[in-house]
């Protein structure tokens, strides 16, 4: 018969300790949002009938247009890239590998700079056209002004798809390959594989890149104002910085939180 342990290390549970650890971590990281509440209690009455008349609307709209653009470019370049380097063996594979994470070392504000100056209607890509075109001058022919939602759709689509492109790459490359061979002996085409096979496999990567996607989307402030797209994160900068109101921009971003 082993001795019955003593109430006092009965009391004690094993994880107690990282229980404690746990929670003081999480009261810690809840401090912003603390501040943000004292902040915001501060504010007035008569801001949230002034934000639902004027700037929400439009705001919360070009928010959702722009989630909703980046979410569909991420998934498809970010899915179809990382498919690419893992199912196909072609010259240049490995290098291309680990170029498709540049767009990240590069923030998007300094990307959405680039671009415009190489997209302006006087630069160098719309001189190019024109060239090719026979026109002279931006008055006879130039392409759609590249300030607007499109162009903020496609420029951060474009910067932010690795965050689609590591977990899925990474779940391709730690699928059972026994899956894809069986398929392909019963004679299921490479095309095929991919969407009946890996892809639905890969879904919870896909889904948690798309997620860091929209939330680094969301937490944007230079790329989006530059490019004329007022977004929920732009209204708070402004309404901080412009109207020099900390309390009612502490307001809206509780209410984006």
């Amino acid at each position: 018969m082993f001795p019955s342990p003593s109430p006092a290390r009965s009391a004690k549970r094993p994880g107690s300790a990282w229980l404690t650890i746990a929670a003081t971590i999480a009261l810690i990281a809840m401090l912003p949002v603390g501040g943000l509440l004292i902040e915001a209690s501060k504010g007035s009455a008569g801001l949230w009938g002034h934000l639902f008349s004027t700037i929400l609307p439009v705001a919360l709209l070009d928010t959702v247009i722009l989630l909703a653009g980046v979410g569909v470019i991420t998934a498809v370049v970010g899915t179809t890239t990382a498919w690419l380097v893992t199912a196909y063996d072609f010259p240049g594979r490995h290098a291309l590998e680990w170029m498709l994470l540049l767009p990240l070392a590069v923030p998007t504000y300094i990307v959405a700079y680039a671009y415009l100056d190489i997209m302006h209607p006087i630069g160098p890509a719309q001189d190019a056209v024109r060239w090719l075109l026979g026109y002279e001058t931006p008055r006879q022919f130039r392409l759609p002004d590249v300030r607007s939602m499109t162009g903020c759709i496609l420029l951060l689509g474009i910067v932010l798809y690795p965050y689609v492109y590591i977990p899925t790459r990474a779940m391709f490359l730690t699928q059972s390959g026994n899956l894809v061979d069986a398929a392909r002996t019963l004679g299921t085409s490479r095309r095929a594989v991919f969407w009946r096979v890996a892809l639905p496999l890969a879904r919870p990567a896909v889904a948690v890149g798309i997620s860091l996607a929209l939330m680094e989307t969301l937490n944007d402030i230079g790329a989006a104002e530059f490019l004329g797209v007022r977004t929920i994160t732009v209204s708070i900068y402004t309404t901080w910085i412009t109207r020099s109101d900390l309390s009612g921009a502490s307001q809206i971003a509780l209410a984006l939180l």
